[in-house]
């Protein structure tokens, strides 16, 4: 189909998604928003759930794509996750639309459209917990009882931040990423490593003196 019509398609899906959830959307609801009948939608697109999983992989491609380059850094385990942290929510307010859709919708995806997409959930996951080992084995984290559900609770929170974010709120999308990370890291930094952070803070001068 022209690009044209896949992207004004794509777009209209993606706002309707998010605003009103997968199951009470319907082909009649998208075309009427591009301006189709339904049915000739199907000239189109092969199917809703075929369009849902373009914006969803398209999203959680985008969100691997920042994700992996910082966890396989070679920077400190808790620089790593603030980097983390910080550039998720920069990606999630950016396009609030998409992430409510990839972050969210997905589960309505069915057979090996849902194993698709779990898989490459699963990668996410599994960066966050190879980042929490990394930090555990260097002495930066505290040993956790749990790590899944410390996997869960960072996963969570990060995930959240498309249904409350508004570009009218106070913080700025970087001040919401440094109070997150802020957050998050409260509870996994050890004494000495926090320490660490507080010498150096207060070891750099303020410019001019």
């Amino acid at each position: 189909m022209p690009s044209g019509s896949a992207d004004r398609i794509l777009e209209a899906a993606t706002r309707l998604f998010g605003e009103r959830g997968y199951p009470s959307t319907s082909m009649r609801d998208i075309g009427d928003a591009v301006g189709l009948l339904a049915g000739s939608l199907y000239s189109h697109i092969s199917s809703k759930e075929a369009v849902l999983l373009q914006i969803v992989e398209t999203g959680l491609d985008r969100y691997l794509g920042m994700l992996l380059p910082i966890v396989e850094s070679d920077a400190p385990a808790d620089v790593r996750l603030r980097r983390a942290v910080t550039a998720h929510v920069e990606l999630v307010t950016n396009r609030v639309g998409e992430s409510l859709v990839a972050l969210h919708q997905w589960k309505f995806l069915s057979g090996e459209h849902r194993e698709r997409i779990e898989a490459k959930r699963h990668v996410a996951s599994d960066a966050f917990r190879r980042l929490l080992d990394d930090g555990i084995e260097s002495g930066t984290f505290n040993a956790v009882p749990d790590r899944d559900i410390v996997i869960a609770g960072i996963l969570g929170t990060l995930n959240s931040v498309a249904e409350w974010y508004s570009p009218k709120g106070r913080a700025t999308p970087q001040e919401i990423g440094e109070q997150l990370a802020d957050l998050l890291l409260g509870g996994l930094l050890t004494p000495a490593r926090r320490r660490a952070r507080t010498t150096k803070r207060t070891d750099v001068a303020p410019a001019g003196r």
